[in-house]
């Protein structure tokens, strides 16, 4: 035979030999007893893979090189993992192999798959490499997100000494449902929260939506000033707790405050057409322009003339107002509750905007009677005393008339 056919065919017997050593090694090696934790696991987590080896080949694997291996997007923050293992006996080996990945939090829910790959040599056949890959699934659920929000304050900033309500816009930004959300809202310095109800509970927000919660503020100071939301909630399966805390920023304007001051005297029951003199101060941080003040009392006060204009009332100055009303002749004496509302625009505010506000005042009536009473004794007192120096001055008179 052709010496050159003789060294093909043994070339052809050997590749032959190669190969079948090949597919009787591929898929020789295999995962036992795995566990995944946690279970399901939480996007924006981590998880740990655990697993013994299992060599089905009958005899030992040399050289064995174990790779983890995933796809879009758990690969994006879970490089490959390389473990080298000089051998592997043939059976259920007794380690234990861990692998911990990172499961991106923007990781959608659904099965995921890491391979676990293998090269190795076996027994006999250091120059043939065989495989194996090894599939492990698991669930991934989403991670909810709770973000708190200021939504729609009208102004847009808050303006100081005046009571305004603001949305409170709890939103879920996260990929997955957040269950049992408890939202507790708290002020900052200068802001005083006026709403009975500071900590709101939600029992589920799927991913990509809110609720709004109006909060009536009043702040003080001039500046930058905000809230504070502290949030705890949990994934939908209710296996893992979240918290977050969060600031708010709010702005506080400048705004003409009122205090309202009088010397005036009671009125009496029955008088109509009466003035109410009131002055009015700014104490406030802003100067008041086109101010329309309009007085609303309530009985046995009538107002007959209610309404009053100024023009500018700057930052500590002072203004004299009168309104008229008329009193019920059956009123009873006392002091009575006025109540002046005003109306204003201020440098600081939008061309149409109208500021509003109120300050309460008293009203004295008196004891009609009781001034007619004093009326009549001072007549008398008078009258007695008219009568007393005319009988000193005749009997002044008389003595004046024996001497002559």
């Amino acid at each position: 035979m052709n010496p050159k056919i003789l060294w093909v065919f043994a070339a052809l017997m050997a590749l032959s030999g190669a190969v079948g050593a090949a597919s009787q090694l591929d898929n020789a090696l295999s995962l036992a007893n795995v566990s995944v934790s946690p279970n399901p696991v939480v996007a924006g987590g981590t998880v740990t893979i655990r697993f013994q080896l299992y060599d089905s080949y009958g005899s030992w694997l040399n050289t064995v090189n174990l790779e983890a291996a995933a796809s879009y997007p758990i690969v994006n923050s879970s490089p490959a993992a390389t473990t080298d293992i000089s051998q592997v006996n043939p059976g259920l080996n007794p380690g234990h192999y861990n692998y911990t990945f990172t499961i991106p939090d923007t990781t959608q829910s659904g099965l995921y798959t890491i391979h676990f790959n293998a090269s190795y040599y076996g027994l006999g056949a250091t120059e043939v490499i065989a495989s194996s890959s090894m599939p492990v699934t698991f669930y991934v659920q989403n991670k909810p997100e709770i973000k708190v929000l200021l939504s729609g304050p009208q102004p847009s900033a808050l303006y100081s000494g005046h009571n305004q309500t603001v949305n409170l816009v709890i939103e879920n930004t996260g990929y997955g449902t957040a269950r049992n959300i408890s939202v507790t809202v708290s002020g900052n310095q200068g802001v005083t929260i006026l709403s009975s109800v500071t900590t709101f509970f939600i029992s589920n927000l799927t991913a990509g939506s809110s609720v709004s919660e109006p909060i009536l503020l009043s702040a003080q100071n001039v500046g930058g000033t905000g809230l504070t939301a502290s949030s705890t909630y949990y994934s939908s399966n209710l296996g893992q707790q979240f918290s977050s805390v969060q600031g708010m920023s709010l702005s506080v304007a400048p705004s003409a405050q009122f205090n309202l001051s009088s010397q005036q005297q009671g009125v009496n029951p029955g008088a109509t057409d009466v003035p109410v003199r009131l002055t009015i101060t700014n104490t406030g941080t802003s100067d008041a322009s086109q101010m329309q003040l309009t007085l609303q009392s309530n009985y046995p006060i009538t107002p007959v003339a209610s309404t009053a204009y100024i023009a500018n009332l700057p930052v500590g100055a002072s203004a004299n107002v009168t309104f008229l009303v008329s009193i019920d002749s059956q009123g009873v004496p006392g002091n009575y509750p006025v109540t002046v509302y005003e109306q204003w625009k201020q440098p600081n505010g939008a061309v149409n905007q109208q500021f509003s506000g109120s300050d309460n005042y008293f009203v004295a009536i008196g004891n009609q009677s009781s001034a007619a009473t004093l009326v009549a004794l001072a007549v008398i007192v008078v009258v007695v005393i008219g009568i007393a120096a005319y009988r000193m001055r005749s009997r002044f008179a008389k003595k004046q008339a024996k001497k002559k």
